[in-house]
């Protein structure tokens, strides 16, 4: 890692915050409201417990990717663009792996105990919009972020490349997973899918517990 490194990396978490709240911003538009998939009739969250979550979890997982970093970072990630297959297979491969564990996690975390000490705190959010991706209790941040950390581990080292397109995509569709949106284009047909497929899990919650890829769900039983 080098200066390089930190630069595009910040330039990531720039635009994953622009675009967090550009969706969260459409989302709450009266004038777009037609592309809003649900609307709630009350609001549950205090505007400032909402603000307060929002902004310590993203402080909080600055501090875990920066202790990875510190502590992990030379020895999981080196410098220099791979070739075109080690490029494709790192990144794929940490996402896949990632996503795999994920949904195990997800499902623990719907296991009555857990659910009420710890993932309530997200599903206190009936119809999200973007912000409130990370409406979260710390421990589901930081496990969540665990185990993406983890699967570097597991198949590092890979290129400091390859990470950062991993954090690119990994951040922004948790991002748009909850934009609560559907806009009629076919451009916006994979984006309107990951949407559709997270409003059902926050309105029925004993499906769709995968963040990015639908055949773990498909696998196991729980895709809707």
């Amino acid at each position: 890692m080098d200066t390089t490194f930190f630069i595009v990396w910040g330039a990531m978490l720039a635009f994953n915050g622009a675009l967090m709240h550009g969706l969260g911003w459409a989302a709450e538009k009266s004038s777009l409201a037609k592309y809003r998939i649900r609307t709630p009739k009350t609001y549950q969250i205090p505007p400032l417990r909402k603000w307060l979550n929002i902004t310590l979890n993203g402080l909080f997982s600055l501090c875990i990717f920066g202790a990875f970093f510190w502590l992990l970072g030379d020895a999981y990630l080196y410098k220099g663009l791979p070739g075109p297959a080690a490029f494709i297979g790192e990144t794929l491969g940490v996402l896949l792996l990632y996503d795999f564990m994920y949904y195990f996690l997800h499902r623990i975390m719907h296991h009555k105990l857990v659910l009420h000490y710890v993932h309530r705190t997200h599903h206190m959010v009936r119809f999200p919009t973007a912000p409130e991706s990370i409406y979260l209790h710390p421990a589901e941040n930081f496990a969540g972020l665990g185990l993406l950390l983890l699967a570097v581990v597991l198949l590092g080292p890979i290129s400091a490349t390859s990470f950062l397109i991993v954090f690119f995509v990994h951040a922004g569709i948790n991002v748009l997973v909850h934009s609560n949106l559907v806009i009629p284009h076919p451009a916006f047909r994979l984006f309107n899918f990951w949407a559709a497929k997270h409003d059902i899990h926050h309105n029925r919650m004993n499906y769709n517990y995968a963040s990015i890829f639908p055949f773990w769900d498909q696998a196991f039983g729980t895709d809707k």
